[in-house]
């Protein structure tokens, strides 16, 4: 029709030649390297509509090239190694949504150093992620370190110590109380400590103590009693079922539940509906693990920075001077962190071994959902059958 020639090379209706290599509708050529509507080629490397390309290699919509390579609508890549939506790579290697990585739930970006030394710094996790960083250096800086040695300080500023009198008896030094009010609150609250399981302090008339009492200030004070000190720090900073908990005085020093919550809060934030890690959410295996893990990792770090702080202290500080082995046990209590922080988080290996430390904890949980699934597909199947022939017994 109109001059068009048929098929094998013939044109088509208006001037279009047909099929193998003869030209479409428009002027367009049609399968095999032919030209599609519009001027754009079709299938096996021909152009699709508006001028991109489609299948293996070639162009999809809005010039963005499609699977095996290609691009993904508006310019992203796709499957094996190509990018995702808002220019962030997918599976395989690739990043997801906002350039966050999607299955190994570890950022590509290595942390700065004032990243690992303050938490409040790192931006990546917006404000919420910000205030729990505030309160992480808060704990760390300030209840766990400043006002340890303000106390101590505040203690050796009065004098206090003890000597020995010998037969397991032990003189108690130092002045009763302080002038300035700011610096004696400091000094009354070193002299407190607990002993068989009561608070207690050294008043203005304890000069005289023996053995047992000098002991329970000294583990109070998480010098020496390397083992107790170490059960008792990870008790107060992780045991959210101890009758101590939730009392006041341990959450306002952010320890037992508060602390999970803010040890868990990067991961709290990612699989959040907000969060880089939301499309696999708070029920997925990926989570599990991931709380986990840090939650080890937290305890460990615990355990092992107590036990070095109260090791230490309880050197310097020997049987009659705990101001030196409280100053000595905060350094090496906050120095022992850093590093444990540094080691598993800021160098390539740590994060590497963490990985996949946190990739076989997902196998097994995967292993036990997988498991309780089929458990339970039994079980709906046994008293399915069950029914059943209690129906036919009764005619049903």
């Amino acid at each position: 029709m109109l001059g068009g020639t048929a098929i094998q090379g013939g044109q088509g209706p208006n001037g279009g030649t047909a099929i193998n290599g003869g030209q479409g509708p428009n002027g367009g050529t049609a399968i095999n390297g032919g030209q599609g509507p519009n001027g754009s080629t079709s299938i096996n490397g021909g152009q699709g509509p508006n001028g991109g390309t489609t299948i293996s290699g070639g162009q999809g919509p809005n010039g963005g090239t499609a699977i095996n390579g290609g691009q993904d609508p508006n310019g992203g890549t796709a499957t094996d190694g190509g990018q995702g939506l808002s220019g962030g790579n997918s599976g395989k290697n690739g990043n997801g949504p906002s350039n966050g990585n999607e299955l190994i739930g570890e950022s590509s970006q290595e942390p700065s150093l004032i990243n690992l030394l303050f938490k409040s710094t790192d931006t990546s996790r917006g404000i919420v992620g910000q205030i729990a960083g505030v309160l992480k250096d808060y704990k760390t800086y300030i209840l766990g370190f400043a006002d340890k040695i303000a106390q101590a300080s505040a203690a050796g500023y009065a004098g206090f110590m003890f000597n020995e009198k010998g037969n397991g008896k032990y003189g108690v030094k130092g002045k009763n109380k302080l002038d300035n009010k700011v610096v004696n609150w400091f000094y009354e609250r070193y002299k407190g400590y607990k002993h068989k399981g009561e608070e207690t302090a050294f008043g203005s008339y304890s000069r005289h103590i023996g053995q047992e009492r000098l002991d329970s200030f000294f583990k109070s004070k998480r010098i020496g009693h390397v083992w107790e000190s170490v059960k008792g720090s990870v008790k107060e900073s992780w045991n959210i079922f101890s009758k101590d908990a939730y009392k006041a005085k341990n959450l306002l020093k952010l320890n037992g539940p508060v602390n999970v919550l803010l040890s868990s809060s990067n991961n709290l934030i990612d699989y959040s509906k907000w969060g880089r890690k939301s499309d696999l959410g708070y029920a997925s295996t990926d989570f599990a693990a991931d709380m986990t893990v840090e939650t080890a990792i937290g305890v460990g770090s615990t355990a092992i920075g107590s036990l070095i702080s109260s090791a230490l202290a309880g050197a310097v500080a020997g049987s009659t001077v705990p101001v030196a082995g409280t100053i000595i046990g905060a350094l090496a209590g906050l120095g022992t962190g850093f590093i444990v922080n540094y080691l598993i988080n800021g160098t390539k290996t740590g994060r590497k071994i963490k990985t996949a430390v946190r990739d076989a904890v997902k196998v097994t949980y995967d292993g036990i959902v997988s498991g309780a699934k089929k458990l339970g597909k039994r079980i709906k199947s046994g008293v399915s059958s069950m029914f059943k022939k209690a129906g036919g017994l009764f005619g049903g």
